[in-house]
């Protein structure tokens, strides 16, 4: 079997932004006297706002307005992470010989275009991947497959010829359930999650290279 397409997740994985956001998401709870704790920051990584906002509000009882938290947290993230923001090298190096290969990129993403389409374009990716799935492009997000599932049909490939690269359980379980070959590259939110349903676990983008991609699909 040939490799057919590597799919990226965003948040996490292209871009590290959960460092910056959970810190300011902290800061914004601080002050409406909510401590999150590291357990509750694990369970949330990965999931959309609604499911964050959904689960902040049940457990410390906030009464949060869904626009004013996105806005107020999205956007001292990005201003926190633009003026010194650089793509990890390791990463572009990947990605550099997966597209000089032809191999087909895209990203299967939580987050929305708007901000995926913002931090690509800083880091000067955009012409790297053909097909962006964000949450406006699915009526289930992950751990829902339908995120992957729209991937592959836009990509037009094979699910078990094609690998998800995720960074928690709730991505790698969503890859799986399209049926992708995932691996899990796990940061210092998600290292307590199990990820047993991965192919392959690494500790950064050093591990991988085309021929092991490749060797993933075999």
């Amino acid at each position: 079997m040939a490799l057919e397409a590597v799919i990226f997740d965003f948040d996490g994985v292209l871009v590290d932004t959960p460092a910056y956001y959970f810190k300011h998401m902290r800061s914004y709870l601080r002050e409406r006297n909510a401590l999150v704790s590291d357990e509750d920051v694990s369970h949330l990584i990965g999931h959309t706002f609604a499911k964050k906002i959904e689960y902040l509000k049940e457990k410390y009882g906030l009464q949060i307005d869904r626009d004013h938290f996105v806005k107020i947290t999205s956007e001292a993230m990005k201003a926190e992470m633009v003026p010194g923001l650089i793509l990890d090298p390791e990463l572009g190096k990947l990605l550099r010989e997966l597209k000089s290969h032809s191999v087909p990129l895209a990203v299967a993403s939580n987050n929305n275009f708007k901000n995926i389409d913002f931090f690509l374009k800083k880091l000067g990716l955009e012409g790297y991947f053909s097909q962006i799935i964000a949450i406006e492009s699915v009526t289930s997000p992950k751990p829902s497959p339908e995120t992957y599932l729209r991937a592959i049909d836009a990509l037009e490939v094979r699910p078990e010829n094609s690998i998800a690269i995720e960074d928690t359980v709730i991505g790698v379980q969503s890859a799986k359930g399209a049926n992708l070959r995932a691996i899990a590259i796990p940061n210092k939110f998600s290292s307590l999650h199990d990820f047993s349903m991965a192919d392959h676990v690494i500790s950064g983008f050093s591990e991988l290279s085309l021929k092991k991609l490749r060797g993933l699909v075999k």
